[in-house]
């Protein structure tokens, strides 16, 4: 069985991070840190593997040590602005009932039901395997920084970079800060249910109108990769065009394109490719309504 530690500062955090290494567990919510015992793992966590019959068995995270993070304070949120700043262990609950970005609601909402919302984490879903982790696609639309706590000092950097390196963490995650976006934020997400439903994809469009032309555009897509990805060549052909029906059917089929999606018992490749641009044009196409 794992030891468990329980940190009551970032400096002790920080040191047992750098002591233990990859044999250490980092749990927040501990939402997605149990393994399913059935096939140990390999398919699924915990009660979400959905490739086991059966009662799936719950077994402890496959680590040596497991750190808590309770006690650090890391659930703070401080809107500013109309962006925000809130710490790594913020529940999605509390992010759905206070954020002033209505896509993050949004997608806070989407997440589960109540009771797992209550545990789980902004920080915890960032690193959640895809194709989960709606927030996170939210957060890469609104060009969201993160800073980590490590035993030197503090490193920050891009959600979009850190995805970029292959999700790295090296230190402790302690908070998501994002500015108040410049544009109008949509958030979609298909499942086979409205709610409490596994993620077939999402998609998050941030897009900023200059005299009828697109002067900035972010695209952020979920389940479509290993991460959740920016979709730069839809990005590309959207600025300077007018937002029309031409412009966002190229930005679409791009988008669909650029994509490297899984098959698993959820939905196929074909199928998520399929959705990533269905819904890329619903969400721009929303925007094209409102404006």
């Amino acid at each position: 069985m794992a030891e468990y530690l329980l940190p009551d500062s970032l400096s002790e955090a920080t040191e047992i991070i750098a002591e233990h290494g990859r044999a250490l567990a980092i749990v927040a919510g501990g939402t997605s840190a149990m393994r399913c015992g059935t096939c140990r793992g390999k398919h699924g966590r915990g009660i979400l593997c959905l490739e086991c019959p059966g009662p799936r068995l719950v077994s402890v995270p496959n680590a040596a040590f497991v750190m808590g993070i309770q006690r650090l304070g890391l659930d703070g949120v401080a809107p500013a602005n109309g962006g925000l700043g809130f710490g790594a262990g913020l529940s999605l609950s509390r992010l759905q009932a206070s954020a002033p970005i209505p896509a993050l609601r949004a997608a806070a909402r989407q997440v589960g039901g109540p009771a797992l919302r209550n545990m789980a984490t902004v920080g915890g879903n960032i690193f959640e395997r895809q194709p989960y982790g709606d927030v996170a696609v939210v957060l890469l639309a609104l060009d969201a920084s993160l800073t980590f706590a490590e035993r030197d000092g503090e490193r920050s950097q891009t959600l979009a970079a850190f995805y970029a390196d292959g999700a790295k963490q090296g230190g402790l995650l302690t908070r998501i800060d994002c500015a108040a976006p410049d544009g109008e934020v949509v958030f979609l997400k298909c499942g086979r249910r409205r709610f409490n439903s596994p993620t077939v994809v999402t998609v998050a469009v941030c897009i900023a109108l200059d005299g009828g032309k697109v002067r900035r555009a972010r695209i952020a897509l979920g389940g479509a990769g290993a991460h959740p990805m920016r979709c730069a060549a839809a990005e590309e052909l959207l600025i300077g065009a007018a937002l029309d029906p031409t412009s966002i059917a190229a930005a679409a089929a791009a988008a669909a394109d650029a994509c490297d999606p899984a098959t698993d018992v959820v939905a196929s490749e074909w199928y998520r490719r399929r959705m990533v641009a269905t819904y890329v044009r619903r969400a721009l196409g929303e925007i094209e309504q409102g404006s």
